[in-house]
């Protein structure tokens, strides 16, 4: 019986530990460029980009799929011990952010007939 219990435990902690899966298609705005075209249909569009964060009409009726994603980079650089001979900083940090807004818009055959986009870095 210990042996069962064992043998769940470690099938346990390493299915815990195991790192969870990672999102294949990360919406960057070359990956828009290349596969956002007029004509291309929304399954073709999913398949790429994923699932819209908003889906809506716009004043003429035509749904309109809405990306948004927001990405944070940090970078630390340590300067060792010569740093600390010479009476630096050890470390220093810095952080950016960068926004990515795509709109598409299908006509009733749920094809593209628009799309635009806007990034921002800050």
């Amino acid at each position: 019986m210990k042996k069962r219990i064992s043998i769940i435990l470690a099938a346990m902690l390493l299915v815990g530990c195991s790192n969870p899966p990672q999102e294949s298609n990360k919406l960057t705005l070359g990956l828009v460029q290349s596969s956002v075209v007029k004509g291309a249909n929304q399954t073709e569009i999913t398949k790429v980009l994923g699932a819209p964060n908003i889906i809506s009409m716009d004043k003429q009726g035509r749904e309109t799929w809405t990306y948004d994603r927001i990405s944070k980079e940090s970078e630390a650089q340590s300067f060792g011990w010569f740093a600390l001979l010479i009476g630096g900083s050890k470390s220093s940090n810095s952080n950016s952010s960068k926004s990515l807004t795509v709109v598409i818009t299908f006509d009733a055959k749920k094809s593209v007939v628009d799309y635009a986009y806007q990034t921002l870095a800050y």
